[in-house]
């Protein structure tokens, strides 16, 4: 297995996109139509190499989230991708497997969550389960109707602001970081992602995202509907709802509980089985 999947660097990215569009056309299409051309979270690629032809990919990125108020870093599966003339063949599994034994080795106590994908039966049979909490408290979008909405012009730019490299330069650049600050001290639950400077840069340059600023609160749609919401002001209503947890249409978060005997992980199946476990949509791509 060592020999069939092979670490693929980033910087020729080019040269995979080939595969990636026939593995993933509806995401790639879009996405390289846009100008887009890299993946939308960092991450560590491999790929699955036969007779010197890359059939396959998996990729690895560092999902980290609170757990009972502290930061806990795990991988997240992404990009499991076989060609369509090599499907049926096992290359998936083993795909899959070879991610989850790198995970396990580098996160010990946490080695994989989440997964999304609109094929959760695929999964299934690996320890992967839905991830599926209370919904009661979801956020609605007719209680925060959809007012004022604008769409940032981020640029790549950007990237160094929201990694706190420099100072904001631009009334755009000020408002990016408003609204990171606002996520980062608004209220906090099982679940909550600590999110990177490329998720946040892939969340305002999503040509389907709006958002609306307030004083001290924000809220983010997709078209007309409420993803999220976070406030800095404790009286503030949206203070008692939860993010929309799941994916876009069909797609499911899952966890992977293989390292269930870990304290965290015991910690994890007990959440899961209370439903007060929740990974926001807006993390998920």
């Amino acid at each position: 297995m060592a020999n069939f999947i092979q670490r693929f660097p980033l910087s020729r990215f080019d040269e995979l996109v080939p595969l990636l569009l026939r593995c993933f056309p509806d995401f790639w299409e879009v996405r390289l139509a846009r100008g887009m051309r890299s993946f939308p979270y960092d991450l560590r690629l491999f790929c699955a190499v036969l007779d010197g032809r890359r059939i396959g990919t998996v990729g690895i990125h560092e999902y980290r989230f609170l757990l009972d108020g502290s930061v806990t870093a795990c991988g997240g599966l992404c990009d499991v991708g076989v060609d369509p003339a090599f499907r049926g063949r096992g290359y998936a599994g083993k795909l899959q497997e070879f991610a989850l034994a790198d995970c396990r080795e580098h996160y010990p106590s946490c080695p994989m969550m989440p997964l999304y994908t609109d094929k959760p039966g695929v999964y299934l049979s690996r320890a992967w389960r839905p991830c599926e909490p209370d919904r009661t408290r979801e956020i609605r979008t007719e209680d925060f109707p959809k007012r004022n909405a604008f769409r940032p012009d981020a640029g790549e730019s950007a990237l160094d602001v929201l990694r706190g490299k420099r100072p904001a330069r631009n009334d755009t650049e000020k408002t990016l970081r408003r609204i990171q600050r606002i996520y980062s001290r608004g209220v906090s639950f099982n679940g909550k992602c600590v999110r990177s400077p490329k998720t946040w840069l892939e969340l305002f340059a999503d040509p389907e995202h709006e958002w609306v600023l307030e004083d001290r609160t924000y809220f983010l749609y997709r078209k007309d509907r409420l993803l999220e919401a976070y406030s800095t002001d404790p009286a503030h209503p949206v203070n008692a709802f939860l993010p929309v947890q799941g994916g876009h249409d069909a797609n499911k978060i899952m966890v992977n509980l293989q390292a269930d005997g870990t304290k965290i992980m015991k910690r994890i199946a007990e959440l899961l089985e209370r439903k007060q476990l929740c990974f926001p949509i807006a993390d998920t791509f």
